[in-house]
Order: structure tokens, then sequence, then C-alpha cells
């Protein structure tokens, strides 16, 4: 590009004295012959982009190719406000719920009905980077291992859409695609802050030097709470190295280090938080609840690719230690934890783009192996200090998806999919501490499962698409479903076997864009067998996780994006880039029922809020200039039990954006979020009962008051 530049201002600054001297001599006689001037070639370089993280423009090409749900999300939205996790990242994704229980990261992330009967680590959504996985071998995921500020974009594909990702779970997978040397800033700083002590700073640097680029960033985060006992701080480094082998091949090391250290203030109970929604559970001070780990992550990926062919192959390794410290009494025994855990897998995946009968046809097989293998210590909590032993186990987790898809091109307009997936996963589990009544329980459940899927989609123009799919996914159950303290006196960590959770999935939906209109929509309804929840029996007696015979999940995914004015303050006749007001929203339908259930008949299945309503109205100036306020709506009250007795609340956020970008780097903002300040709850821990509760329903985890934040960056 420097070439360009260089000689384009020659060309210019040589036609301007050219045009100069004509206009000085135009009425003065030419004596001369025409000069005719040599052939100047202007040749410029044009610095390619990175193999192994594709750019944005690059994933919204899928659009054309995935018949389902799917959408992406870049960072650029999120740099506008509050920087800090998740749910500043995906509010207003269609389809996508997420739930936190201490307003400093996501605890659930739910898409279709996945993860309602987790707690503080999300299950059911694969989450990767690059293509590999960030998820347990078991399926839950510590989403402040990820730093936010070290990606493009996120890709979200619902449900069996994420088949290319090895997914096997009813929610889908978030690919999350790193910042590289090619598209980062040789220098960037940024520093925000806010209410209840919330700081976060980052520091990134990126380039490229011949074959080889690079992008490194440093972040620290850190916030006092809005509860009591709810203070946390992340340290992040997350870098990646990159070199070109050639124009069609490149290599890329991954390397990520992280600390958190979070204290928990627990559950309260819906009379509490209506009373005073900063306090915490009772026993969070007086046993030091909290979280702390660390982690080590790398990996290695080569990227192959020409018109007709890419590839991927890689593998990743990671670490981590981790100590939480938890309620600990004749009901709750679990107490504090310790454990360590190492995880392995591998990428192999492969995308064929050709003709096949005169006729396009993409060709993707791939399989994603991985393993882990934990080991656990629990003690009693005595206070915040380690009593006795009370559980010692190991866990082998191994899951093994092979998937194949081939979607042909029936017509330049209509393409049809088929795939399948066959999966192997096992889980292990060896107690080493077996001298409790319930003696050595120790096994090994092994699963295995085919998933087929078909789809279709017609494209009414490169803009306009309307799609549908029948798919299967199957879930194994994780140590969490199946590992639990028994309830007998003295009793140590019992093995539950369960069986996988599996569904039939139908969907149809469209998305396009169309004059100063832009829109998805998906229609879905999911059969499920088996679905892993924790319920009672006929006799109001909680029976833990188990599997549930038949279950639905239906809903709406949908956005709505509009240009609503342009020129209002700008002319378009003075400047082609003219201001305009923007209004996004999206809305998600949750509808999710037991089917004739012996117990809880047709009952909606607590725990997930129903209607959902995001909207984001945006005034955006040329200038950078940028200001408008937002609202996040949960529309109805939701049960929080599968009886249907007790419920949360419906409530509305309203909050505030305004801020400047400038084209040299500099950006400032400043955001209100909550300024109704409204009382509720942003994260609930689903029961089968109310009524049959053993103590106060502590399951409630309220959200934010009012509050104000701020930052400014530069880049250069």
């Amino acid at each position: 590009m420097t070439r360009i530049h260089r000689h384009t201002s020659r060309l210019v600054l040589c036609g301007y004295l050219l045009g100069a001297g004509l206009s000085r001599s135009a009425d003065v006689p030419s004596t001369n012959a025409p000069t005719v001037l040599p052939e100047v070639t202007v040749v410029g370089h044009t610095r390619p982009g990175s193999l192994t993280s594709p750019t944005l423009d690059q994933a919204d090409e899928q659009k054309e190719q995935v018949p389902g749900g799917f959408t992406t999300r870049g960072t650029g939205e999120m740099d506008r406000g509050r920087a800090s996790n998740f749910q500043d990242l995906l509010q207003g994704v269609p389809g996508v719920t997420l739930q936190t229980e201490n307003g400093m990261e996501v605890s659930k992330v739910s898409i279709r009905g996945s993860g309602i009967f987790s707690e503080d680590e999300p299950l059911g959504v694969a989450f990767l980077l690059d293509g590999f996985s960030f998820n347990q071998g078991d399926g839950e995921v510590i989403l402040e291992d990820f730093d936010l500020g070290a990606i493009q974009y996120a890709e979200v594909f619902r449900g069996a859409n994420a088949f290319k990702y090895g997914a096997i779970t009813l929610g889908g997978a978030v690919n999350l695609v790193s910042r590289t040397g090619y598209d980062a800033d040789p220098f960037s700083v940024r520093v925000e802050g806010g209410s209840y002590g919330f700081m976060r700073s980052q520091a990134s640097s990126g380039g490229v030097e011949g074959p080889v680029d690079y992008f490194v960033s440093v972040t620290g985060r850190a916030r006092d709470g809005y509860r009591q006992h709810s203070a946390e701080n992340t340290e992040d480094v997350a870098g990646n190295l990159g070199w070109r082998i050639s124009g069609n091949l490149e290599n890329r090391f991954y390397l990520t280090v992280a600390r958190t250290d979070r204290l928990l203030p627990g559950g309260v109970t819906q009379e509490q938080m209506e009373q005073d929604p900063r306090q915490a559970e009772p026993e969070a001070a007086t046993q030091d609840f909290n979280k702390d780990w660390y982690y080590l992550r790398l990996a290695d990926k080569i990227s192959f690719k020409t018109d007709g062919e890419q590839a991927d192959a890689g593998v990743y390794w990671w670490h981590r230690n981790l100590l939480t410290r938890g309620l600990f009494n004749t009901n709750s025994p679990d107490g504090i934890q310790a454990y360590y855990s190492d995880n392995l897998g591998l990428l192999l995946n492969s995308v064929t783009r050709g003709e096949v009968f005169g006729r396009q046809n993409l060709f993707t097989i791939g399989v994603a192996p991985a393993v882990e293998r934990e080991v656990d210590w629990n003690f009693q909590n005595l206070s915040g200090n380690a009593g006795a032993t009370t559980a010692h186990d190991a866990e082998l987790s191994i899951n093994v998806p092979l998937y194949a898809e081939d979607q042909h091109y029936v017509t330049e307009q209509l393409s049809l999919l088929a795939g399948i997936q066959a999966v192997y996963a096992e889980r292990r589990f060896s107690d080493y501490f077996n001298r409790t009544p319930v003696g050595d329980q120790s096994a090994n459940a092994v699963f295995r499962g085919l998933n087929p899927k078909t789809g279709v989609m017609y494209e009414f123009d490169p803009e306009i698409q309307a799609f549908a799919n029948f798919s299967r996914s199957f879930q194994p159950p994780s140590f969490d479903n199946m590992v639990d303290f028994g309830d007998g006196p003295g009793d140590s960590l019992v093995f539950t076997p369960l069986e996988p959770q599996d569904a039939w999935t139908a969907e149809v939906g469209t998305r396009g864009e169309r004059g100063r209109f832009g829109w998805e929509l998906a229609l879905y309804r999911s059969w499920v067998r088996d679905e892993l929840l924790d319920v009672n029996n006929a006799q109001g007696v909680d029976r833990g996780a188990v599997n549930v015979g038949r279950s639905h999940h239906q809903g709406i995914e949908a956005e709505l994006d509009l240009d609503l004015m342009k020129s209002l303050l700008v002319r378009k006749d003075r400047n082609p880039a003219a201001d305009r007001l923007v209004l996004r929203q999206t809305y998600t339908l949750n509808d999710f029922h037991f089917d004739d259930d012996p117990v809880y008949g047709n009952n909606r299945i607590g725990g997930i809020p129903i209607h959902l309503y995001d909207a984001n109205l945006m005034y955006e100036h040329p200038s950078g200039f940028y200001a408008g306020p937002n609202l996040q709506w949960n529309i109805t009250r939701y049960p929080v039990d599968h009886a249907n007795t007790l419920y949360a609340d419906a409530y509305a956020l309203v909050g505030f954006r305004v801020g400047f970008e400038s084209r040299k780097g500099f950006s400032a903002f400043f955001e209100a979020k909550n300024l109704g300040d409204k009382r509720y709850a942003a994260s609930v821990n689903p029961i089968p009962d109310a009524r049959t509760a053993d103590g106060p329903i502590e399951i409630f985890h309220p959200g934010d008051g009012r509050s104000f934040y701020g930052g400014v960056s530069w880049k250069w």
C-alpha cells in the first residue's frame, strides 16, 4: 500500500502542475508538436490477510451457505461502551440468553434451552477460539479465560448449524476469531472504569514483518462488586504468532495465560432481593465463598487455502488449577473443592469447493477429538479453612465427534444439504476415597451417537436467503450431572449412571438485507428425549439430576435492523457520509415444556426467561460522534421451579450510551445502565418444587443497580 500511495502522489502532483501550466498558457498558440509521454505502470501490493483467522467480511459470506440460524457479531459495537464481558459482546444476538451471578462475567449461556441445569459454568454450548474447543472435556466452560479485547468477532451457530466445529449439543457453538498482526494496530491502549469499583485496562500490539505477523494483548480487570462479598479481579495475557509459509499456507501459534480470583455472594431469597439486593447469602462471608484459579493454554494451527480447498489442522493443550469454597453443612457437603485438569485436543477439518454434475458443490469433513483428565479433592469448609477430606477422585472425559456434510446447488439459487455426525464419548470416574457407607463408586460410561442432518436453502439474490433444516443432537452427561454427594450421613461422592440427552430439531427461517432493512428470523421446535434436569419424584423428594423422558423446546429468534433516517443534520450533497439514526432490535421466545411427565405434566421448564426483547437506538454522525438509548426487556415473569409455583418477575432495563470515535485513533465513551435502578434477578438456579424445598429458597442472584461507566482508548 505504501508504494501505491507514493506513486499516486507523484502522479497527482504531475497532473496538478501540468493542469496549472495548461491553464496559464491557454491563450498562447502552441508552436510545438504534441509530446508523447512514456507509459507509466503503477504496481501495488495488497497485504494478504490471515488464513487461520479470516476477516469478519469473510465470515459473513457463510450466510450464503448456512441453512439455519447463524449470526456474526463484531467487537465494534461492544467497544462503543463497556467492553468487560460476554454480555457486552453478545447482548442482542437473537436466540442467545445470557445470565450472570455477580455482574462480572456471564455464568449461564442458553441457546434453544441448553444449559438450563448448569450453575456458574455454562454447559450445553460449545465455545471455541479459531475452531479450537475452550470447553472442558465433559462440556462445561469458564468464560473468564477469554480475553475479549484479543478477538475480532464472534460467530454464533445455533443448533446443528455448528456441525462444522464438531459441536454435539442442542445449543450449538460460539466461535471467537482472534486478532492477528494483519488486522491489529501497532499499539493500542484502552482504559475504562465505573460504578462498584469497576476498572479495566488493556494494552495490545500487532504487526507484520515479512512472512511473520504477531499480536499480543495484556488485560487487567477488577471490581469491588454491587453485592457484598462479590469482588473479583482477572488478569489475561493472550497472543499469537503467525508464519505465512507460502501464499496458500499459514501456521499460527497461540498462547493464553489467565488468573482469576472471585468472591461469590451466593443466592438470596426473592424477599431478600426485594428488600436489599446488595446483600449476600449469610454463609457467603462466614465460609468465604470464592473461586480462584490460573489457566495456561497452548495451541498450534496450520491452514491451507486455495480457490477450491481449505484445510485446517491443529492441536491444543491447556491446564487449570482451581480452588473453590462453597457451602458446607449436613445438606450441602460440597464444601471446599480443589482440582487440577489437563485438556488435550486435535482439529482436522477440510472444505472442498468444486463442481459435481456441473453444479457448485461444498463438501466438509472433519474430526475434533478431545480428552480431559481432572483430579479432585473435597474438604470440609470450616470458616473458609479446609477441614477433613470428604472426597478424592479422578475424572476422565473423552469426546470424538466425526462429521461430514455435503451441500449441492441444484440450481444457482437452490441448494440441498445432507450431513452425518458420529460421536463416541466416555466418562470414567475413579473413586480414591471409598471408606464411606456408599463404598467404591468407580465407574465407566460409554456413549455412542449418530446425528443426521438435512437442509435446504434458497437465495432470492446474494443478500436474501430462506432456509429450513431437520437434525438430531446428542449431549452426553457431564460429571456435574452424574457425580454428587450422597444423602446418607458420612456419604462421599456417588456416581449415578445417566443417558445422553438427544433431540430432533426442525427449523425454518430467513435472513437478508434490502434497502434500509436487515433481518434474521428463525423458528424452531425440538423434540427432546432424556433431558438432563433436577426434578422431584411423585413423593416430592429431590431425585437430583436425572433423565426426563420427554420434553419439547420451541422458540423464535428474530433480529430487525432499520436505518430510520439519514441526513438529519448533515446534507448529503455536502458530505457523502451523511449522519443517520439506526434502530437495532432482537426478540427471543424460549418456550420449553415437559411432555406428559408423571410429576410435572406439561408444565413449563423453570429457570429460563420466556420473552426477551432488546433494542438499541443510535444516532451516528460522520465526525465519529454517536449517542442513543437502549432497552433490555424481560417481558413476562417466568417460573424458577418446574412445579411452576414460584416466579421471577418481569423487568425492563433502560440505558444510554454516548461517545466519539476519531479517525486518528482516539475514542471516548460514557454509558449508563439500569437508569431506573430496577431490582431484578439477573440469574436464577432452577429447583424442582419451591413447595418442597429444604430451607430458604436462596436461588435468586440480583442484577446490578443503576451504574455508570466511561473510558478512553488510543490506537496508533
